[in-house]
């Protein structure tokens, strides 16, 4: 039997906290669109996977420590067969399911750290889950899962075989280390010396507990050019794509909140190479870095992402000091419980590359849905390479978070991202350009989404049409949004707007994003000439030419 981690120890507790975002597990929940599965091959594959690592079997004990059981006590694998049910049935049937396992708590004194079910769908084709805990499994051993289980899945001839070195010989060679043990408190007194300074938790717009616990997502995709264009900027800089994510969004935050200072919580997976095999063993290798946003108001994107990157690298040299200790300290300290409820986390310099390998997405299909919760995270932000683009993806606390704000944020930051794709230069401008968070005054909107919301107005009076708006969800008919269509590629022919880029989740925001992106910013002198020939007592007409 070993002790629990730092960072084990705070989930544990955390699932177990009735407080304020509390009571939750961190776990991780996916879904793969696959196509026809056989679900007893699937099976044996599962089955291989349990079998091979230890920390899919890990349980927690009554005195708090843990160990390790066999594979017949902790396997969870399900078959469900949907195939009789109708479109109307199987879509309510499957957004229920959806929510559950979004919210689900695996019980780890059981020894279930996992688990897996197959949806078997009408048309032949199938739907897989998975749920992970990620006091057994952090997100990079989650990738190495699948990647196992569609190997053993594609080659049944395999045979399940354990690991040479598993997770819990690494944390004894870990524990063992004497320069570990060197280090460890010369870290606590750097981080102690900078405890008074620490800059407070972001302030979020919270709204009244309801008691359900209520997580969803919003996700976007970065194409494979705006990919390429962002990695240039970032070596421009000299600086990871991460820390140029990581600026950006530290500024979005600052904008949507007013705050001048405030802290982020940044997860990171490294992994000591203490055993041979490290980079194939499944575990919870994670930490938090406490990274403190604190820059001059002039300061531009350019120097914020380069600052916040120094500011990294100091934090990765004194990281022997668990973030979870900083916080108990901090906590202390302040004699109060102290959060760092705003979380950034990026795979986009993991040496695997993309999130899945070709054989995942070959076997399983896509993944259409992944959603995370964790104990005091009212939002964890992620950006992660996939399909040759990256994915932007948002876990939110609906339950603590009012979803125009957070829609809002979402909205800006993929704007701003997209904008920097197009034009680099777009790093020059102010970090914060305004102080005024969103919540109670509004965002200042671009002249080409403040285009898109007259135009909006003008099909829909009456309904909202603000940055958080769906436009999907304003009632208008297919020909309404060709008409809309049509009038943007008029004017804007290279933003080759089609029907199919307004999708469910689509707003003003994220289109005006997409346009200015596609046109290299020609979108924002179309959008003021057109709001410029606006008489404000009477909306122009889809048929308006904008003035020159």
């Amino acid at each position: 039997m070993k002790n629990l981690t730092p960072m084990q120890a705070a989930y544990w507790t955390g699932r177990q906290a009735n407080g304020f975002l509390g009571n939750v597990s961190a776990h991780l929940y996916v879904e793969f669109d696959c196509g026809p599965i056989d679900p007893q091959r699937l099976g044996e594959a599962v089955r291989k996977l349990y079998e091979t690592h230890g920390m899919m079997r890990m349980r927690i004990t009554a005195d708090g420590g843990q160990d390790i059981v066999n594979a017949e006590e902790s396997l969870s694998y399900a078959i469900e067969d949907l195939r009789e049910l109708d479109a109307d049935a199987l879509d309510r049937h499957m957004e229920r399911k959806r929510q559950e396992w979004t919210c689900r708590t695996l019980d780890l004194t059981a020894g279930q750290t996992s688990a897996f079910e197959l949806s078997l769908l009408p048309d032949g084709n199938s739907r897989l889950h998975v749920d992970t805990d990620m006091t057994a499994i952090d997100p990079p051993s989650f990738c190495l899962l699948m990647e196992d289980l569609a190997r053993f899945y594609d080659s049944p001839e395999i045979n399940a075989r354990d690991a040479e070195t598993g997770f819990f010989d690494w944390l004894d060679r870990k524990n063992s280390d004497a320069e570990l043990a060197r280090k460890l408190p010369e870290d606590k007194r750097w981080w102690q010396s900078r405890l008074a300074d620490l800059p407070p938790a972001p302030k979020l717009p919270a709204i009244a507990a309801s008691g359900e616990v209520r997580s969803g997502r919003l996700a976007a995709m970065l194409t494979s050019e705006e990919r390429g264009s962002l990695e240039r900027s970032a070596r421009d800089l000299r600086i990871t794509p991460s820390a140029l994510m990581l600026g950006l969004f530290a500024a979005v935050i600052a904008r949507a909140t007013g705050d001048e200072r405030f802290r982020l919580n940044v997860p990171m997976f490294w992994r000591a190479p203490y055993t041979p095999d490290v980079e194939r063993t499944v575990g919870d290798f994670s930490n938090i870095l406490i990274l403190a946003v604190a820059p001059p108001p002039d300061e531009s994107l350019r120097s914020l992402c380069k600052s916040l990157a120094e500011q990294m690298v100091d934090l990765l040299a004194h990281s022997a000091y668990p973030g979870v200790s900083v916080m108990r300290d901090l906590s202390r300290t302040r004699r109060s419980l102290q959060t760092a409820p705003v979380v950034f986390t990026s795979g986009l310099d993991l040496p695997a590359g993309d999130l899945f390998s070709p054989r995942v997405i070959r076997v399983f299909g896509p993944m259409i849905w992944a959603v995370s919760q964790g104990p005091q995270v009212a939002l964890d932000a992620q950006v992660a390479h996939m399909d040759g683009g990256i994915l932007i993806n948002w876990d939110i606390r609906y339950d603590a978070l009012p979803e125009n704000w957070i829609n809002t944020a979402f909205d800006s930051y993929l704007t701003l991202v997209r904008e920097i794709a197009a034009d680099p230069a777009v790093l020059d401008r102010p970090a914060f350009s305004s102080r005024t968070p969103a919540h109670s005054a509004g965002w200042h909107e671009s002249p080409t989404e403040g285009m898109l919301k007259e135009l909006l107005g003008r099909l829909a009076p009456g309904m909202s049409t603000h940055a958080t708006g769906k436009i999907r969800e304003l009632g208008l008919s297919e020909g309404d949004l060709s008409s809309i269509v049509a009038f943007i590629n008029r004017y804007i022919p290279a933003a080759a707007l089609s029907l199919d880029d307004i999708g469910p989740a689509s707003t003003a925001g994220t289109i005006a994003g997409l346009l200015k992106a596609r046109s290299g910013g020609a979108s924002e002198k179309v959008g003021r000439a057109y709001l410029d020939a606006v008489d404000t007592r009477k909306r122009a007409s889809l048929d308006a030419q904008p003035a020159e």
